[in-house]
């Protein structure tokens, strides 16, 4: 296969990649793929084992798992997107493995309680505990920020776009920002991008 192609569906993680795609503004092929269906295939299964999505195929190079497609994508193809040296690749490995270790699972539960999905009968209230779980994460983000437009520098990176794609579920979950105004302030601004709403639209 020649060019670069994106498998998933932005109602899912392969929103980060959809995002990041555009953010670059390279030439690529979108394949709506289902996470509860064609990402199951053995079709699908050949070029991910895992069947889950996002998955990327590059010219030939595969790469599954969001963030390391991501980060892949800002070193190749982002330009001011990716790291300008070995320093701020490491914040964004930093900020990327953080949001995956430290935020997305409690977070994804309270979005399940929030909304009623994946078996989860909806609680609002139960949300709003499981929501707090992730509190300190939030107060680490909101200090980092203080001052600060982004993440890396004075610029919007992969960095940016990575954590923010995760904790644009609080808007699906319609959680309160408010005890974090540099994080609202950040998040709105980065989900406001013009990319951003071009990969939610896909």
């Amino acid at each position: 296969m020649t060019g670069l192609t994106v498998y998933g569906e932005s109602g899912s993680r392969a929103l980060r990649a959809l995002w990041m795609v555009e953010e670059c503004g390279v030439d690529y092929e979108h394949v709506p793929t289902t996470f509860m269906v064609e990402a199951k295939t053995p079709e699908y299964k050949s070029i991910n084992p895992n069947g889950r999505i996002p998955t990327i195929d590059d010219e030939g190079t595969i790469i599954w798992e969001s963030m390391a497609i991501n980060l892949y994508l800002a070193k190749k193809y982002g330009g001011e997107l990716g790291p300008r040296d070995l320093t701020e690749e490491g914040h964004m490995l930093k900020w990327s493995f953080w949001i995956m270790t430290e935020v997305e699972k409690p977070l994804l539960n309270a979005l399940f309680s929030a909304v009623g999905m994946m078996g989860v009968e909806k609680d609002v209230a139960r949300a709003g505990v499981q929501f707090l779980e992730i509190s300190d994460q939030l107060d680490v983000l909101n200090d980092a920020l203080n001052g600060n437009d982004y993440l890396i520098g004075d610029r919007f990176t992969v960095a940016d776009l990575n954590v923010a794609a995760v904790l644009s579920w609080t808007q699906i979950g319609a959680f309160d920002l408010s005890a974090w105004p540099n994080v609202a302030e950040w998040l709105g601004r980065c989900l406001s991008r013009d990319a951003a709403a071009r990969a939610r639209a896909l």
